[in-house]
Protein backbone atom coordinates (compact mmCIF):
# COMPACT_ATOMS: atom_id res chain seq x y z
CA UNK A 1 0.00 0.00 0.00
CA UNK A 2 1.07 3.39 -1.22
CA UNK A 3 0.86 6.57 1.24
CA UNK A 4 -0.35 9.66 -0.39
CA UNK A 5 1.96 11.97 0.72
CA UNK A 6 0.88 15.15 2.64
CA UNK A 7 1.08 17.30 0.14
CA UNK A 8 -1.80 16.33 -2.30
CA UNK A 9 -3.77 19.19 -0.34
CA UNK A 10 -1.66 21.71 -2.06
CA UNK A 11 -2.73 19.97 -5.70
CA UNK A 12 -6.47 19.85 -4.32
CA UNK A 13 -6.81 23.09 -3.08
CA UNK A 14 -5.79 24.91 -6.47
CA UNK A 15 -8.85 22.91 -7.84
CA UNK A 16 -11.27 24.49 -4.77
CA UNK A 17 -13.12 21.63 -3.86
CA UNK A 18 -16.82 22.14 -2.50
CA UNK A 19 -16.10 20.53 0.81
CA UNK A 20 -13.64 23.73 1.62
CA UNK A 21 -15.55 26.37 3.40
CA UNK A 22 -13.35 28.90 3.96
CA UNK A 23 -11.90 32.53 3.22
CA UNK A 24 -8.44 32.10 3.81
CA UNK A 25 -6.18 31.82 0.87
CA UNK A 26 -4.10 28.75 -0.14
CA UNK A 27 -1.34 29.31 1.76
CA UNK A 28 -3.13 30.58 5.06
CA UNK A 29 -4.62 26.91 4.60
CA UNK A 30 -2.00 24.91 4.44
CA UNK A 31 0.10 27.03 7.30
CA UNK A 32 -2.14 26.43 9.59
CA UNK A 33 -3.37 22.74 8.93
CA UNK A 34 -1.66 19.80 10.06
CA UNK A 35 0.50 17.96 7.67
CA UNK A 36 -0.33 14.65 9.03
CA UNK A 37 -4.42 15.37 8.67
CA UNK A 38 -3.86 14.43 4.81
CA UNK A 39 -1.65 11.12 5.11
CA UNK A 40 -4.38 7.97 5.72
CA UNK A 41 -4.85 8.56 1.86
CA UNK A 42 -3.54 6.28 -0.68
CA UNK A 43 -1.99 7.20 -4.08
CA UNK A 44 0.26 5.95 -6.16
CA UNK A 45 4.22 6.94 -6.35
CA UNK A 46 3.95 9.11 -9.28
CA UNK A 47 1.49 11.55 -7.74
CA UNK A 48 3.00 11.12 -4.27
CA UNK A 49 5.82 12.37 -6.00
CA UNK A 50 4.48 15.13 -7.93
CA UNK A 51 2.30 16.50 -4.12
CA UNK A 52 6.07 16.12 -2.93
CA UNK A 53 7.36 18.37 -5.37
CA UNK A 54 5.02 20.94 -5.33
CA UNK A 55 4.72 21.10 -1.39
CA UNK A 56 8.90 21.14 -1.21
CA UNK A 57 9.34 23.79 -3.57
CA UNK A 58 7.16 26.33 -2.20
CA UNK A 59 8.20 29.37 -0.99
CA UNK A 60 5.88 29.56 2.27
CA UNK A 61 6.72 26.21 3.62
CA UNK A 62 7.80 26.45 7.44
CA UNK A 63 10.52 25.38 9.09
CA UNK A 64 7.93 23.26 11.43
CA UNK A 65 6.07 21.87 7.99
CA UNK A 66 9.48 21.00 6.78
CA UNK A 67 10.05 18.88 9.62
CA UNK A 68 6.83 17.09 9.27
CA UNK A 69 7.61 16.04 5.76
CA UNK A 70 10.59 14.75 6.59
CA UNK A 71 8.87 12.72 9.59
CA UNK A 72 6.37 11.33 6.94
CA UNK A 73 9.49 10.70 4.76
CA UNK A 74 11.43 8.45 7.21
CA UNK A 75 8.33 6.66 7.62
CA UNK A 76 7.31 6.21 4.12
CA UNK A 77 9.74 3.91 1.19
CA UNK A 78 10.84 6.87 -0.67
CA UNK A 79 13.77 8.00 1.10
CA UNK A 80 14.76 4.13 0.74
CA UNK A 81 15.07 4.76 -2.70
CA UNK A 82 18.91 6.66 -3.16
CA UNK A 83 17.53 7.73 -6.83
CA UNK A 84 14.44 10.03 -5.36
CA UNK A 85 15.97 13.31 -4.79
CA UNK A 86 17.31 13.05 -8.59
CA UNK A 87 14.36 12.24 -9.45
CA UNK A 88 12.92 14.69 -8.31
CA UNK A 89 15.37 17.29 -9.79
CA UNK A 90 15.31 15.96 -12.96
CA UNK A 91 11.25 16.27 -12.89
CA UNK A 92 11.30 19.44 -12.89
CA UNK A 93 13.16 20.66 -16.13
CA UNK A 94 13.29 22.56 -18.29
CA UNK A 95 10.01 23.39 -17.66
CA UNK A 96 10.34 24.51 -13.85
CA UNK A 97 13.77 25.55 -13.54
CA UNK A 98 12.96 28.20 -10.54
CA UNK A 99 11.41 25.19 -8.46
CA UNK A 100 14.46 22.32 -8.96
CA UNK A 101 16.83 25.16 -7.51
CA UNK A 102 14.26 26.04 -4.82
CA UNK A 103 13.94 22.15 -4.12
CA UNK A 104 17.78 21.22 -3.77
CA UNK A 105 18.68 22.95 -0.31
CA UNK A 106 15.40 21.38 1.12
CA UNK A 107 16.27 18.33 -0.18
CA UNK A 108 19.88 18.49 1.26
CA UNK A 109 18.34 19.30 4.25
CA UNK A 110 15.90 16.15 4.42
CA UNK A 111 18.32 13.62 3.19
CA UNK A 112 21.29 14.47 4.91
CA UNK A 113 21.89 11.12 6.48
CA UNK A 114 19.22 8.96 4.88
CA UNK A 115 21.14 9.17 1.38
CA UNK A 116 24.88 9.30 1.22
CA UNK A 117 24.54 9.37 -2.33
CA UNK A 118 23.26 12.85 -2.83
CA UNK A 119 24.04 14.98 -3.83
CA UNK A 120 26.22 13.68 -6.96
CA UNK A 121 27.41 14.86 -9.92
CA UNK A 122 24.09 14.40 -11.85
CA UNK A 123 22.54 16.45 -9.12
CA UNK A 124 24.79 19.15 -10.45
CA UNK A 125 23.91 18.48 -14.03
CA UNK A 126 20.31 18.87 -13.33
CA UNK A 127 20.95 22.03 -11.27
CA UNK A 128 23.41 23.50 -13.82
CA UNK A 129 21.30 22.95 -16.63
CA UNK A 130 18.58 24.70 -14.53
CA UNK A 131 20.87 27.34 -13.87
CA UNK A 132 21.96 27.92 -17.73
CA UNK A 133 18.03 28.67 -18.72
CA UNK A 134 18.15 31.54 -16.01
CA UNK A 135 20.85 33.17 -17.82
CA UNK A 136 20.38 37.08 -18.55
CA UNK A 137 17.46 38.08 -18.87
CA UNK A 138 15.50 35.76 -17.02
CA UNK A 139 17.47 36.34 -14.15
CA UNK A 140 19.22 38.95 -12.13
CA UNK A 141 22.32 37.11 -10.96
CA UNK A 142 23.10 33.92 -12.84
CA UNK A 143 26.72 34.18 -11.57
CA UNK A 144 26.58 34.43 -8.38
CA UNK A 145 24.34 31.17 -8.76
CA UNK A 146 26.65 29.29 -10.98
CA UNK A 147 29.52 29.93 -8.69
CA UNK A 148 28.11 28.74 -5.72
CA UNK A 149 27.14 25.64 -7.45
CA UNK A 150 30.58 25.30 -8.50
CA UNK A 151 32.09 26.09 -5.27
CA UNK A 152 30.22 23.19 -3.57
CA UNK A 153 31.14 21.00 -6.46
CA UNK A 154 34.66 21.73 -5.55
CA UNK A 155 34.00 21.10 -1.36
CA UNK A 156 32.10 17.73 -2.24
CA UNK A 157 35.00 17.14 -5.07
CA UNK A 158 32.24 16.47 -7.93
CA UNK A 159 34.29 19.11 -10.02
CA UNK A 160 36.15 17.28 -12.10
CA UNK A 161 33.51 14.49 -13.05
CA UNK A 162 32.94 14.95 -16.94
CA UNK A 163 28.82 15.85 -16.49
CA UNK A 164 30.10 18.64 -14.15
CA UNK A 165 32.74 19.94 -15.85
CA UNK A 166 31.04 20.39 -18.99
CA UNK A 167 27.88 21.71 -16.58
CA UNK A 168 29.89 24.29 -15.72
CA UNK A 169 31.07 24.94 -18.87
CA UNK A 170 27.60 25.17 -20.22
CA UNK A 171 26.44 27.54 -17.46
CA UNK A 172 28.99 29.90 -17.27
CA UNK A 173 28.68 30.39 -21.23
CA UNK A 174 25.10 30.79 -21.05
CA UNK A 175 25.35 33.67 -18.44
CA UNK A 176 27.72 35.55 -20.48
CA UNK A 177 31.15 34.91 -18.37
CA UNK A 178 33.67 33.23 -21.40
CA UNK A 179 36.40 33.15 -18.80
CA UNK A 180 35.31 31.33 -16.16
CA UNK A 181 33.87 28.76 -18.54
CA UNK A 182 37.20 28.77 -20.79
CA UNK A 183 39.22 28.45 -16.85
CA UNK A 184 36.88 25.51 -16.25
CA UNK A 185 38.36 23.60 -19.24
CA UNK A 186 41.85 24.55 -18.87
CA UNK A 187 41.76 22.91 -15.30
CA UNK A 188 39.82 20.05 -15.86
CA UNK A 189 42.04 18.62 -18.88
CA UNK A 190 41.44 15.26 -17.49
CA UNK A 191 37.80 14.77 -18.24
CA UNK A 192 37.47 16.61 -21.00
CA UNK A 193 35.39 15.10 -23.59
CA UNK A 194 33.75 15.55 -26.95
CA UNK A 195 30.75 17.59 -25.32
CA UNK A 196 33.98 20.09 -23.40
CA UNK A 197 35.28 21.12 -26.46
CA UNK A 198 31.79 21.53 -28.33
CA UNK A 199 29.96 23.46 -25.52
CA UNK A 200 33.36 26.19 -25.40
CA UNK A 201 33.42 26.13 -29.29
CA UNK A 202 29.26 26.64 -29.18
CA UNK A 203 30.05 29.83 -26.71
CA UNK A 204 32.50 31.49 -28.27
CA UNK A 205 31.02 30.95 -31.80
CA UNK A 206 27.47 32.67 -30.32
CA UNK A 207 29.56 35.72 -28.67
CA UNK A 208 30.74 35.75 -32.29
CA UNK A 209 34.63 35.40 -30.85
CA UNK A 210 35.79 33.99 -34.22
CA UNK A 211 39.28 34.02 -32.93
CA UNK A 212 39.14 32.16 -30.02
CA UNK A 213 36.31 29.77 -31.78
CA UNK A 214 38.62 29.26 -34.72
CA UNK A 215 41.62 28.45 -32.78
CA UNK A 216 39.82 26.14 -29.98
CA UNK A 217 38.16 23.99 -33.54
CA UNK A 218 41.38 23.69 -34.79
CA UNK A 219 42.80 22.01 -31.75
CA UNK A 220 39.91 19.67 -31.22
CA UNK A 221 41.13 16.32 -31.94
CA UNK A 222 37.90 15.02 -32.41
CA UNK A 223 35.55 16.87 -34.85
CA UNK A 224 32.28 15.86 -34.55
CA UNK A 225 29.21 17.05 -37.19
CA UNK A 226 28.04 19.12 -34.13
CA UNK A 227 31.58 21.01 -34.16
CA UNK A 228 31.90 21.92 -37.71
CA UNK A 229 28.11 22.88 -37.81
CA UNK A 230 29.16 25.39 -34.91
CA UNK A 231 32.29 26.74 -36.68
CA UNK A 232 30.25 26.70 -39.90
CA UNK A 233 27.48 29.05 -38.32
CA UNK A 234 29.68 31.47 -36.21
CA UNK A 235 31.25 31.94 -39.38
CA UNK A 236 27.65 32.74 -41.25
CA UNK A 237 26.54 34.78 -38.65
CA UNK A 238 29.71 37.23 -38.42
CA UNK A 239 29.26 37.54 -42.32
CA UNK A 240 32.07 35.90 -42.87
CA UNK A 241 30.84 34.15 -45.97
CA UNK A 242 33.59 32.93 -47.85
CA UNK A 243 35.54 31.35 -44.32
CA UNK A 244 32.33 29.24 -44.23
CA UNK A 245 32.61 27.89 -47.84
CA UNK A 246 36.02 26.84 -46.81
CA UNK A 247 35.09 24.83 -43.46
CA UNK A 248 32.62 23.38 -45.59
CA UNK A 249 35.00 22.53 -47.75
CA UNK A 250 37.43 21.01 -45.03
CA UNK A 251 34.46 19.05 -43.25
CA UNK A 252 34.09 17.09 -46.49
CA UNK A 253 37.69 16.21 -47.28
CA UNK A 254 37.63 15.30 -43.67
CA UNK A 255 34.97 12.78 -44.56
CA UNK A 256 32.46 14.02 -42.14
CA UNK A 257 29.14 13.93 -43.50
CA UNK A 258 27.50 17.26 -43.40
CA UNK A 259 24.08 17.72 -40.74
CA UNK A 260 21.01 19.91 -42.26
CA UNK A 261 22.41 22.72 -39.46
CA UNK A 262 25.24 22.38 -41.67
CA UNK A 263 23.82 22.57 -45.20
CA UNK A 264 21.75 25.15 -44.21
CA UNK A 265 24.62 27.29 -42.91
CA UNK A 266 26.57 26.73 -46.02
CA UNK A 267 23.76 27.75 -48.51
CA UNK A 268 23.35 31.06 -46.77
CA UNK A 269 26.62 31.76 -47.35
CA UNK A 270 26.35 30.23 -50.92
CA UNK A 271 23.30 32.81 -51.61
CA UNK A 272 25.71 35.96 -50.10
CA UNK A 273 28.67 35.26 -51.98
CA UNK A 274 26.50 34.66 -54.95
CA UNK A 275 28.53 31.43 -55.80
CA UNK A 276 25.94 29.57 -58.03
CA UNK A 277 28.22 26.45 -58.90
CA UNK A 278 29.35 26.03 -55.27
CA UNK A 279 25.33 25.58 -54.55
CA UNK A 280 24.34 23.81 -57.19
CA UNK A 281 26.62 21.43 -56.53
CA UNK A 282 25.79 21.18 -52.76
CA UNK A 283 21.88 20.61 -54.17
CA UNK A 284 23.41 17.58 -55.95
CA UNK A 285 24.96 16.42 -52.41
CA UNK A 286 21.54 17.15 -50.93
CA UNK A 287 19.54 15.56 -53.46
CA UNK A 288 21.27 12.31 -52.50
CA UNK A 289 21.17 12.55 -49.44
CA UNK A 290 17.90 10.47 -48.57
CA UNK A 291 15.89 12.16 -45.98
CA UNK A 292 17.19 15.68 -46.24
CA UNK A 293 16.50 15.68 -50.01
CA UNK A 294 12.78 15.72 -48.73
CA UNK A 295 13.37 17.90 -45.74
CA UNK A 296 11.53 21.48 -45.88
CA UNK A 297 13.97 23.93 -44.32
CA UNK A 298 16.46 22.89 -46.71
CA UNK A 299 14.27 23.30 -49.41
CA UNK A 300 13.59 26.78 -48.59
CA UNK A 301 17.22 27.35 -48.41
CA UNK A 302 17.88 26.19 -51.72
CA UNK A 303 14.80 28.58 -53.18
CA UNK A 304 16.78 31.98 -51.11
CA UNK A 305 20.06 30.67 -52.58
CA UNK A 306 19.16 30.04 -55.73
CA UNK A 307 17.07 33.62 -55.81
CA UNK A 308 20.38 34.90 -54.66
CA UNK A 309 22.18 33.79 -57.20
CA UNK A 310 20.40 35.07 -59.90
CA UNK A 311 18.85 31.45 -60.92
CA UNK A 312 15.18 32.34 -60.04
CA UNK A 313 13.73 29.92 -62.54
CA UNK A 314 15.76 27.29 -60.83
CA UNK A 315 14.48 28.84 -57.31
CA UNK A 316 10.98 28.18 -58.68
CA UNK A 317 11.46 24.74 -59.41
CA UNK A 318 12.48 23.73 -56.27
CA UNK A 319 9.67 25.57 -54.83
CA UNK A 320 6.99 24.15 -57.10
CA UNK A 321 8.47 20.82 -55.78
CA UNK A 322 7.82 20.68 -52.23
CA UNK A 323 5.91 18.36 -51.07
CA UNK A 324 4.52 20.65 -48.23
CA UNK A 325 5.03 24.60 -48.00
CA UNK A 326 5.22 27.01 -44.82
CA UNK A 327 5.29 30.62 -44.27
CA UNK A 328 9.18 30.61 -44.32
CA UNK A 329 9.02 29.14 -48.18
CA UNK A 330 6.70 31.46 -49.18
CA UNK A 331 8.75 34.42 -47.81
CA UNK A 332 11.49 33.22 -49.55
CA UNK A 333 9.84 32.80 -53.12
CA UNK A 334 8.12 36.19 -52.86
CA UNK A 335 11.69 37.56 -51.47
CA UNK A 336 13.24 36.16 -54.90
CA UNK A 337 10.53 37.33 -56.93
CA UNK A 338 10.89 40.97 -55.80
CA UNK A 339 14.54 41.00 -55.98
CA UNK A 340 14.07 40.03 -59.57
CA UNK A 341 11.57 42.79 -60.45
CA UNK A 342 8.35 39.47 -60.98
CA UNK A 343 6.85 42.57 -58.23
CA UNK A 344 3.10 41.36 -59.27
CA UNK A 345 4.04 37.92 -58.94
CA UNK A 346 5.31 38.37 -55.80
CA UNK A 347 2.41 39.62 -54.67
CA UNK A 348 0.48 37.13 -56.66
CA UNK A 349 2.12 34.71 -54.48
CA UNK A 350 1.25 36.28 -51.45
CA UNK A 351 -2.36 36.22 -51.88
CA UNK A 352 -2.44 32.54 -53.24
CA UNK A 353 -0.10 31.91 -49.96
CA UNK A 354 -3.32 33.82 -47.66
CA UNK A 355 -5.82 31.46 -49.50
CA UNK A 356 -3.49 28.17 -48.77
CA UNK A 357 -4.16 29.30 -44.82
CA UNK A 358 -0.30 29.77 -44.37
CA UNK A 359 -0.50 33.03 -41.75
CA UNK A 360 2.24 35.16 -43.32
CA UNK A 361 5.17 36.29 -40.43
CA UNK A 362 6.54 39.28 -40.01
CA UNK A 363 9.38 38.99 -42.69
CA UNK A 364 6.84 37.63 -45.47
CA UNK A 365 4.78 41.56 -44.74
CA UNK A 366 8.33 43.32 -45.52
CA UNK A 367 8.97 41.31 -48.73
CA UNK A 368 5.49 41.99 -49.96
CA UNK A 369 5.57 45.89 -49.37
CA UNK A 370 9.02 45.91 -50.53
CA UNK A 371 7.51 44.20 -53.82
CA UNK A 372 4.39 46.88 -53.59
CA UNK A 373 6.99 49.78 -53.74
CA UNK A 374 9.22 48.41 -56.75
CA UNK A 375 5.69 48.20 -58.61
CA UNK A 376 4.61 51.42 -57.29
CA UNK A 377 1.54 49.63 -55.57
CA UNK A 378 0.87 52.39 -52.83
CA UNK A 379 -2.90 51.90 -52.00
CA UNK A 380 -1.58 48.03 -52.16
CA UNK A 381 0.85 48.82 -49.61
CA UNK A 382 -0.97 50.30 -47.41
CA UNK A 383 -3.87 47.43 -47.51
CA UNK A 384 -1.61 45.30 -46.86
CA UNK A 385 0.48 47.22 -43.71
CA UNK A 386 -2.98 47.87 -42.06
CA UNK A 387 -3.98 44.24 -42.79
CA UNK A 388 -1.11 42.99 -40.38
CA UNK A 389 -3.20 44.68 -36.85
CA UNK A 390 -6.93 44.09 -38.41
CA UNK A 391 -6.46 40.95 -40.05
CA UNK A 392 -3.47 38.79 -38.19
CA UNK A 393 -3.03 40.70 -34.78
CA UNK A 394 0.87 41.89 -35.63
CA UNK A 395 1.68 45.34 -34.60
CA UNK A 396 4.01 46.68 -37.71
CA UNK A 397 7.71 47.26 -36.19
CA UNK A 398 10.14 49.57 -37.69
CA UNK A 399 11.08 47.61 -40.76
CA UNK A 400 7.23 47.30 -41.51
CA UNK A 401 7.47 51.68 -41.38
CA UNK A 402 10.46 51.97 -43.37
CA UNK A 403 9.17 49.91 -45.89
CA UNK A 404 5.86 51.88 -46.06
CA UNK A 405 8.30 55.14 -45.98
CA UNK A 406 9.70 53.41 -49.28
CA UNK A 407 6.95 52.66 -50.54
CA UNK A 408 5.66 56.28 -50.56
CA UNK A 409 8.74 57.58 -51.28
CA UNK A 410 9.24 55.51 -54.53
CA UNK A 411 5.75 57.09 -55.98
CA UNK A 412 7.13 60.87 -55.05
CA UNK A 413 4.71 61.35 -52.14
CA UNK A 414 7.29 62.93 -49.75
CA UNK A 415 4.74 64.82 -47.05
CA UNK A 416 2.90 61.68 -46.73
CA UNK A 417 6.10 59.73 -45.57
CA UNK A 418 7.33 62.57 -43.63
CA UNK A 419 3.45 61.85 -41.91
CA UNK A 420 4.51 58.34 -41.31
CA UNK A 421 8.00 58.47 -39.75
CA UNK A 422 6.39 61.40 -37.75
CA UNK A 423 3.69 59.22 -36.74
CA UNK A 424 5.81 56.17 -35.42
CA UNK A 425 5.36 54.61 -31.93
CA UNK A 426 8.78 53.88 -32.12
CA UNK A 427 12.23 55.68 -32.26
CA UNK A 428 13.27 55.63 -36.68
CA UNK A 429 16.35 53.82 -37.48
CA UNK A 430 18.84 53.92 -40.10
CA UNK A 431 16.46 52.18 -42.93
CA UNK A 432 13.43 54.03 -42.22
CA UNK A 433 15.40 57.14 -42.24
CA UNK A 434 17.60 55.94 -45.41
CA UNK A 435 14.10 55.22 -47.24
CA UNK A 436 13.08 59.10 -46.68
CA UNK A 437 16.41 60.21 -47.81
CA UNK A 438 16.18 58.26 -51.04
CA UNK A 439 12.76 60.21 -51.44
CA UNK A 440 13.80 63.29 -51.11
CA UNK A 441 17.19 62.51 -53.23
CA UNK A 442 14.19 61.15 -56.19
CA UNK A 443 12.03 64.44 -55.86
CA UNK A 444 15.35 66.49 -55.81
CA UNK A 445 13.67 68.13 -52.33
CA UNK A 446 17.14 69.43 -50.95
CA UNK A 447 15.39 71.13 -47.68
CA UNK A 448 13.57 67.95 -46.70
CA UNK A 449 17.01 66.21 -47.38
CA UNK A 450 18.76 68.02 -44.95
CA UNK A 451 16.60 67.76 -42.13
CA UNK A 452 16.31 63.88 -42.56
CA UNK A 453 20.60 63.90 -42.62
CA UNK A 454 20.38 65.91 -39.49
CA UNK A 455 18.48 63.96 -38.02
CA UNK A 456 20.31 60.72 -39.11
CA UNK A 457 23.44 62.41 -37.80
CA UNK A 458 21.78 63.02 -34.27
CA UNK A 459 21.36 59.47 -34.19
CA UNK A 460 25.07 58.36 -34.94
CA UNK A 461 23.48 56.79 -38.42
CA UNK A 462 25.13 59.41 -40.65
CA UNK A 463 27.37 56.59 -42.60
CA UNK A 464 28.86 56.66 -46.07
CA UNK A 465 25.94 55.98 -47.85
CA UNK A 466 24.23 58.69 -46.22
CA UNK A 467 26.90 60.76 -47.19
CA UNK A 468 26.76 60.07 -50.99
CA UNK A 469 22.75 60.10 -51.07
CA UNK A 470 23.48 64.05 -49.59
CA UNK A 471 26.14 64.52 -52.09
CA UNK A 472 23.72 63.34 -54.96
CA UNK A 473 20.87 65.23 -54.12
CA UNK A 474 23.46 68.62 -54.04
CA UNK A 475 24.68 67.88 -57.21
CA UNK A 476 21.23 67.71 -58.60
CA UNK A 477 20.36 71.27 -57.64
CA UNK A 478 23.73 72.75 -58.86
CA UNK A 479 25.33 73.00 -55.36
CA UNK A 480 29.09 72.30 -56.07
CA UNK A 481 30.67 73.94 -52.95
CA UNK A 482 28.30 71.94 -50.95
CA UNK A 483 29.16 68.66 -53.14
CA UNK A 484 32.60 69.35 -52.59
CA UNK A 485 32.32 70.01 -48.94
CA UNK A 486 30.68 66.48 -48.37
CA UNK A 487 32.58 64.60 -50.41
CA UNK A 488 35.81 65.88 -48.15
CA UNK A 489 34.16 64.33 -45.39
CA UNK A 490 33.48 61.31 -46.55
CA UNK A 491 37.27 60.80 -47.62
CA UNK A 492 38.14 60.73 -44.18
CA UNK A 493 36.19 58.03 -42.65
CA UNK A 494 34.72 56.19 -45.73
CA UNK A 495 34.82 52.60 -45.40
CA UNK A 496 36.86 50.46 -48.72
CA UNK A 497 34.57 49.16 -50.94
CA UNK A 498 34.06 45.45 -51.37
CA UNK A 499 33.00 42.92 -54.65
CA UNK A 500 32.87 39.41 -54.78
CA UNK A 501 33.40 37.43 -57.92
CA UNK A 502 33.02 33.27 -58.39
CA UNK A 503 35.57 31.99 -61.02
CA UNK A 504 35.43 27.58 -61.75
CA UNK A 505 33.56 27.21 -58.46
CA UNK A 506 35.67 29.55 -56.25
CA UNK A 507 34.67 32.70 -54.69
CA UNK A 508 37.40 35.42 -53.78
CA UNK A 509 36.78 38.67 -52.63
CA UNK A 510 38.13 42.36 -53.51
CA UNK A 511 39.12 45.04 -51.36
CA UNK A 512 39.35 48.84 -52.74
CA UNK A 513 42.96 49.89 -52.81
CA UNK A 514 44.07 45.90 -51.55
CA UNK A 515 47.48 45.13 -53.60
CA UNK A 516 47.55 41.28 -51.38
CA UNK A 517 46.18 39.33 -54.15
CA UNK A 518 48.36 37.11 -55.99
CA UNK A 519 51.03 38.21 -58.33
CA UNK A 520 49.03 37.35 -61.63
CA UNK A 521 45.93 38.93 -60.17
CA UNK A 522 47.28 42.37 -59.96
CA UNK A 523 49.12 42.00 -63.42
CA UNK A 524 45.51 41.46 -65.20
CA UNK A 525 43.82 44.24 -63.15
CA UNK A 526 47.01 46.71 -64.31
CA UNK A 527 46.29 45.52 -67.78
CA UNK A 528 43.07 46.07 -67.76
CA UNK A 529 43.18 49.47 -66.56
CA UNK A 530 46.07 50.19 -69.12
CA UNK A 531 43.31 48.92 -71.93
CA UNK A 532 40.93 51.06 -70.20
CA UNK A 533 43.05 54.26 -70.35
CA UNK A 534 43.72 53.49 -74.11
CA UNK A 535 39.94 53.31 -74.89
CA UNK A 536 39.11 56.32 -72.86
CA UNK A 537 41.42 58.37 -75.14
CA UNK A 538 40.63 56.90 -78.27
CA UNK A 539 36.92 58.56 -77.13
Amino acid sequence: MYVLQPTHIISLLQFRPTFIRSTSTESAVVATTPLWFWMPMVAPPAIATAALQQLLSRPSLTAAQLRQVHAQLLTSSLLADHFFPNSLLRSLLPASPHRALRLFPRLRRITTNANPLFPNAYTFSFLLTASASLAPPHHASPRILVSSLHALAILLAFDTHAYVSNGLIHAYASCGHLCSARRVFDINVSCRDVCSWTSLLTAYSRAARLDDARALFDAMPDKTTIAWGAMLSAYVGAGSFAEAVDVFQGMLRARVRPNRAAVLSVLAACGALGALEQGRWLHVLVAGAGAMAKDGMVATALVDMYAKCGSLETARQVFAGMAERDVFAYTAMISGLSDHGRCMEAIELFGRMQEQGVRPNEVTFICVLSACGRAGLVGRAREIFGSMSTAYGMEPGVEHYGSLVDVLGRAGMVEEALDVVRGMPMRPDSYVLGALLNACVGCGDMEAGKKVAAMMAELGLDHSGVQVQLSNLYAGRGKWEEVVSVRRGMEERKVPGCSMLEVDGVAREFMAGDRSQEAWIMEVAEQLDAQLRIMAGHH
